[in-house]
């Protein structure tokens, strides 16, 4: 049987992993994912201070996908398939090669 409707979703180790989540009273919830949003705010905006705009973005969308990832099979403990571990190596490298090429066009510059 797939648990959950998925061959890479929650597992039993998942769901006890996460179980601390449902001890934090009701009016302090909101204030979770508004930190991480103010963060990523806050980290978006010093990049744009130190990077082109587009190659910003595209270092941080990539580093959203790779990490999300990563956080849910190492915090949360969720089973994630191989074809979705491609993918996130295949962004990584993408992430990498962007970030060496912007680093040699600012060589050339100089």
């Amino acid at each position: 049987e797939i648990p959950n409707g998925s061959n890479h979703g929650l597992t039993p180790q998942s769901a006890e992993r996460i179980r601390w989540a449902h001890s934090i009273p009701y009016y302090i919830r909101p204030a979770i994912p508004a930190l991480f949003n103010l963060l990523n705010s806050a980290l978006r905006w010093a990049s744009l201070l130190y990077i082109d705009a587009s190659v910003a973005e595209m270092l941080i969308s990539g580093l959203e996908l790779t990490l999300s990832v990563v956080a849910a099979r190492v915090i949360r403990k969720r089973m994630v398939s191989k074809s979705r571990w491609v993918g996130v190596f295949i962004v990584a490298v993408g992430v990498v090669v962007i970030e060496r090429a912007n680093n040699w066009k600012h060589q050339q510059q100089e």
